[in-house]
Parts: structure tokens; sequence; C-alpha cells
């Protein structure tokens, strides 16, 4: 399970792609991905140590499937729209 600022990190990719979007649509995207990894980021902070375990169990916690490999710099843009559209589906059915 990633920490408070590796999800802090992720918004800030996120801040950077929109900043470079080449769309309105694209840039929006963005910007809600990156809105959606500070939610993460402020709901990984109260949670407890035995609630951060729990989620950390290999039956409980999700992979994220990624067309490539992710580098040490961070996420590439289409991780990103992929993990964002993920999120907008997720969202959508509830």
């Amino acid at each position: 399970m990633p920490t408070s600022n590796e999800y802090r990190q992720k918004a800030e990719e996120c801040y950077r792609l929109a900043n470079e979007a080449k769309t309105e649509t694209d840039r929006l995207a963005c910007l809600d991905l990156a809105r959606s990894f500070l939610d993460a980021a402020a709901r990984q902070e109260e949670m407890t140590s035995e609630q951060i375990a729990e989620a950390q169990k290999p039956e409980r916690a999700p992979k994220l499937e990624t067309e490539t490999s992710q580098s040490n710099t961070g996420w590439g843009w289409r991780q990103l729209l992929g993990l964002f559209r993920e999120h907008r589906h997720d969202t959508q059915d509830t």
C-alpha cells in the first residue's frame, strides 16, 4: 500500500501532466486524478497501524496492472490515464 507521501508525489506528477496537456479534457482528467491522489493521501494519514496492516494483506490489496513497468522517475501519462479511467469506472458504479 502506498504511503501518503507516495500519493502526494503522484498528485504532483498529475499536476505536472495537467500543465503539459494538449487538450482541456486531458488537463481536467489529470487534475481530477491529482485530487483523487490527495484524497487517498488524507485517508492514508487517518488510518491506524492496524488498518494499514489489514489493507496490506495480499488478498485485500488490489494490484494495478500497467502496460509497462514503472520507472524510478514516476508514472508515465499512459499509466496515469489508465488509473484515471479505472477510478472513473469505479466511482460511476456507486
